[in-house]
């Protein structure tokens, strides 16, 4: 009984130590460096080393604030200048964003309207951030300029086609007109008959008056019995008028029948070069280029751009393979020195 009174009081002493010892421990395990520890690393964000350090800690706890946008203060303030980026595209008031989106279509359209100008301005917008930056691809609306040029091109172009006004080879009418009566005929022969009684048959010749004061030039027709039937002497247009080159167009399908002709059994087209109506001043040799004599209905096309489609010799009667040539039958030219020639370089 007595050694088991002794060991009780041991017991209640080591206890007493034991609650000295926790309460040392407590002390020592401040609530104030957790805070500043491991709990304002917690809150401050990312990192463990951030939340490891004391007034640095606090500092870092901006940080990591700035750290969960873009890491860091300044680069915080980066990332809100992103976050204006972001704006950009949905064309908000920042005007880096406007900018922004101006790169790949505002600065594109300003490139082709002002040269780029503008879009150049929206260049200096975008570098307020990293992302915004790729406005320089914007900036590439420059090349939109070159869409001017390249109008400018076309223009040009256009320019050119209408004035493809001078031909390669043609065929050289050349009459001395010194009286009302003169005329000349130039003609092609077709080996059989053509059909040109549709209504919708025109005849037309691509052609050029170098020389030509007074006097008339217009297209003609004949049958297999030499009936004649041609432009009605009320439009048949001067040769003062035709200036530059010019195509002139005899509608006859659509014509009324004249001179008893038979329109089924067309066998030559002609070009009549006539004095009348004038009484003089004439010019003397007139001078008419012919490029081209079309046919609608049926398409039949007479270029003149080899000397093989011209014959240099008069003839009265038919001359084969339906080339030009010069009927020199009195009752078809009454002028004197009448020539046709071909030469490769037009007017």
């Amino acid at each position: 009984m007595t050694t088991y009174g002794t060991v009780r009081p041991a017991t209640r002493a080591a206890k007493a130590a034991a609650v000295i010892l926790t309460a040392v421990s407590c002390s020592v395990y401040d609530a104030s460096l957790l805070e500043n520890g491991a709990a304002g690393g917690g809150s401050g964000g990312t990192t463990s080393s951030a939340g490891h350090s004391g007034t640095a800690g606090e500092e870092t706890s901006d940080a990591g604030r700035g750290g969960a946008a873009h890491g860091g203060s300044t680069a915080g303030d980066a990332g809100m200048m992103d976050s204006a980026g972001a704006m950009e595209s949905g064309g908000d008031s920042s005007e880096a964003g406007n900018a922004g989106s101006g790169g790949a279509a505002t600065g594109g359209s300003a490139g082709s309207v002002a040269g780029g100008g503008t879009a150049g301005g929206g260049g200096t917008a975008g570098s307020g951030n990293t992302a915004g930056s790729g406005n320089t691809a914007g900036s590439g609306g420059t090349t939109g300029s070159g869409g001017t040029a390249g109008s400018g091109t076309a223009g040009s172009g256009g320019s050119a086609g209408s004035g493809g006004s001078s031909p390669t080879g043609c065929a050289k009418l050349t009459v001395p007109l010194d009286a009302s009566a003169d005329k000349a005929h130039f003609v092609i022969s077709f080996p059989s008959a053509i059909d040109l009684s549709s209504a919708t048959t025109a005849i037309s010749m691509h052609l050029y008056v170098q020389a030509g004061a007074q006097g008339t030039v217009f297209n003609y027709v004949q049958d297999s019995a030499n009936n004649w039937f041609g432009v009605t002497t009320a439009s048949r247009p001067l040769l003062s008028s035709v200036v530059g080159w010019q195509t002139l167009t005899f509608n006859v399908g659509s014509q009324p029948v004249a001179g008893g002709i038979v329109k089924t059994d067309i066998r030559r087209i002609g070009i009549e070069i006539n004095a009348a109506p004038a009484t003089a001043g004439w010019s003397n040799p007139t001078i008419v280029y012919v490029d081209s004599i079309t046919v609608t209905t049926p398409a039949l096309s007479f270029t003149f751009d080899t000397g093989s489609t011209v014959s240099a010799t008069a003839s009265g009667t038919d001359v084969a393979n339906q080339v030009l040539w010069l009927h020199n039958g009195a009752s078809d030219t009454t002028a004197a020195s009448v020539t046709l020639t071909w030469q490769p370089t037009c007017p």
